[in-house]
């Protein structure tokens, strides 16, 4: 993936992380009527939400890859309709492996990744940050790849992030305070505070998530899935890709490298893990059948 195909999206979100019952409620929408959701009256009315949180929405569908609109009239894309359709595995994200496989699909598009999640997840070395530290690395990011938008969008951004996976951080209404479905994943935590350029500001860290929180069956779907989707072709992956390349399952999922190692040399049946030093090589022993392995989480 070069420079020139890469087109992150900086805004749509109108400055809202997406709420726990967003998602439901729209697909009960586009179930009901694929064409209301792109009528600002109809939605706002059907949905209960204001006018830049029905806007708001309709990013985080597509974002998430749940739904996409072609000409005006809203469908399941087939993510979305595994999970949330007629007979959908978790229509009402009631299970953590649900807010593991939502957070990876909105972390992991390649051709129009959110600007602020490829950045914190892949680009940064140190997995702690502040506001401000983050505006000035995504200000020289987004020039480097010829954008020039203002501190606000970027700050905006940047915080849509953060508010993602804790949560408001000075809410101003009760819907404010609503935590999305990303929160309970703990992925981010706040680490005390520490002095920037001109102020003592809050200080935020990824987090290493322990495997068994994740579940094994996510991470063989996420393996398979960065597989078929960044490495399609390939008979062998190396380990350092899997654990660190860009949109892969160690990275995005934020796992210790000895527990991916431990995963692959436990799972025989998918996956032949031959280790070199602090490398390695992964090779596919069974076919990648996406929709069998997503079935196979809520078996």
């Amino acid at each position: 993936m070069t420079l020139a195909t890469v087109r992150p999206r900086f805004s749509g979100h109108e400055t809202f992380a997406c709420r726990f019952a967003w998602l439901p409620k729209a697909v009960r929408l586009i179930a009901r009527d694929p064409k209301a959701l792109s009528d600002d009256k109809r939605a706002i009315l059907e949905l209960g939400l204001g006018k830049n949180m029905v806007r708001a929405l309709r990013f985080w569908l597509e974002a998430f890859e749940v739904a996409s609109a072609k000409a005006g009239a809203w469908s399941l894309l087939p993510f979305g309709e595994a999970l949330f359709g007629d007979d959908g595995l978790d229509p009402y994200i009631e299970r953590v492996e649900t807010q593991w496989l939502l957070h990876w699909r909105l972390s992991t598009a390649i051709e129009n990744p959110l600007f602020a999640w490829r950045h914190i997840l892949y680009r940064r070395m140190r997995p702690d940050f502040t506001r401000s530290e983050l505006l000035a690395e995504m200000r020289t990011e987004g020039e480097r790849l010829g954008y020039e938008h203002s501190d606000v969008t970027l700050l905006q951004h940047a915080d849509v992030f953060i508010h993602s996976y804790l949560g408001s951080l000075n809410p101003a209404s009760p819907e404010d305070a609503l935590d999305g479905p990303l929160v309970d994943l703990g992925l981010l935590r706040r680490l005390g505070r520490r002095r920037g350029a001109d102020r003592i500001e809050p200080v935020f860290t990824l987090t290493r998530i322990p495997i068994g929180e994740i579940g094994g069956s996510v991470v063989d779907y996420a393996i398979a899935s960065y597989w078929t989707a960044r490495r399609a072709g390939e008979s062998v992956v190396t380990f350092r890709d899997i654990a660190y390349g860009e949109g892969s399952p160690g990275a995005t999922l934020r796992m210790e490298t000895d527990d991916l190692r431990d995963h692959l040399e436990r799972s025989p049946a998918l996956w032949s893990y031959r280790p070199s030093g602090d490398a390695g090589s992964v090779t596919a022993v069974a076919d990648l059948d996406l929709a069998h392995l997503l079935r196979e989480i809520y078996a």
